[in-house]
């Protein structure tokens, strides 16, 4: 397991600890390891859309 420090705005770690104490999630590290999570997940797939798309267009028009 690897540990990252970083810094937050005021508000968006506002948004967290209040998630946290209404139970959302256990602690401030669970929910941005989500958020971590989802926001690669997405990627991920904008990233595969992207390539095939482009593996689709030299297929149709070859390498220019």
């Amino acid at each position: 397991m690897k540990s990252i420090c970083t810094e937050l705005p005021d508000q968006v770690y506002k948004e967290i600890k209040s998630l946290v104490d209404k139970g959302w999630f256990k602690n401030e590290d669970d929910i941005v390891l989500e958020a971590l999570r989802r926001f690669l997940d997405t990627r991920k797939l904008e990233l595969m859309e992207k390539f095939i798309k482009e593996d689709v267009e030299w297929g149709l028009h070859g390498k220019e």
